[in-house]
């Protein structure tokens, strides 16, 4: 797919390593927010499980959760 999201090696490894260290937590989840003069935010935090209409990427044991608002502006991205 053409407009998919990917994770590079190098990020699933780093959020695998970050998720290890949470009890509990499963998933990086990844959201952009409206900031007004000065763009779009994006912020990170770690999750347990996808909620509906979540887009969920993974790659090599790493799991990166979107919310369906977020993924209209990330589509086409790589993360590393």
């Amino acid at each position: 797919m053409a407009n998919a999201i990917t994770l590079t090696e190098s990020a699933a490894k780093r959020i695998c390593e970050i998720v290890s260290t949470e009890p509990g937590k499963s998933a990086l989840r990844l959201a952009v927010n409206g900031g007004g003069c000065s763009g779009f935010s994006y912020e990170f935090s770690l999750d347990e499980t996808p909620q509906d209409g979540d887009t969920v990427v993974e790659r090599d044991g790493a799991t990166l959760l979107i919310d369906s608002v977020s993924l209209v502006y990330i589509l086409g991205s790589q993360i590393d």
